[in-house]
């Protein structure tokens, strides 16, 4: 069986970051723990960006094939709420580099992604959203649940299953509807 260098790659970039700063990662040091060439490297990558952007995106792919495979929206919420919360000190390490921005542009766009999956998928629940509306609640719900998870998977007490639910509420509508007003006076 062929070797998927890109993989292989992508894994070494993904060790190299638990022992040391995003920002001191060169292709060099990544083609030395590798054991590739750089023509090797820049045979399937452009640039480091290009590695992030897609070991990011891999991720993202794994757990959307997954949720679609759940009979809930909270369920497949769940896995990308797992996920981000396994991968915090990851996330963290790539935020807290010079190369912030694109990080950030490259989360949202995957989160952006992986909910028009899921509302494709059918994993949308009860939301019912119209086509001309589409791509601003997803811009919306992307970058809302890219904030989300990146403020709240820290929390080593987060009870997962709970935020799922309150996000799939919120998504739904339901959040914001409230009993009839009291009576006045």
């Amino acid at each position: 069986m062929p070797i998927d260098m890109k993989n292989v790659i992508a894994d070494a970039f993904a060790s190299l970051i638990q022992r040391q700063n995003v920002d001191k990662i060169t292709v060099k040091s990544l083609i030395e723990a590798c054991g590739i060439s750089r023509q090797t490297f820049y045979y399937h990558f452009q640039d480091m960006m290009d590695v992030i952007e897609w070991s990011v995106q891999r991720g993202f792919d794994r757990i959307a094939r997954e949720g679609l495979a759940k009979d809930s929206p909270e369920e497949a919420l769940e896995l990308l709420i797992d996920a981000a919360a396994e991968h915090h000190a990851l996330l963290e390490k790539l935020l807290a580099s010079q190369r912030r921005a694109q990080v950030e542009r490259i989360l949202a766009e995957t989160t952006r992604a992986y909910c028009q999956q899921m509302l494709q998928g059918g994993r949308g629940g009860q939301v019912s959203v119209l086509y001309s509306d589409l791509e601003v609640a997803l811009d919306f719900c992307a970058a809302g649940l890219t904030g989300l998870l990146l403020k709240h998977c820290a929390d080593s007490g987060l009870d997962r299953r709970e935020l799922a639910r309150k996000v799939c509420r919120l998504m739904s509508g339901q959040m914001f509807r409230t009993a009839a007003p009291p009576p006045h006076p």
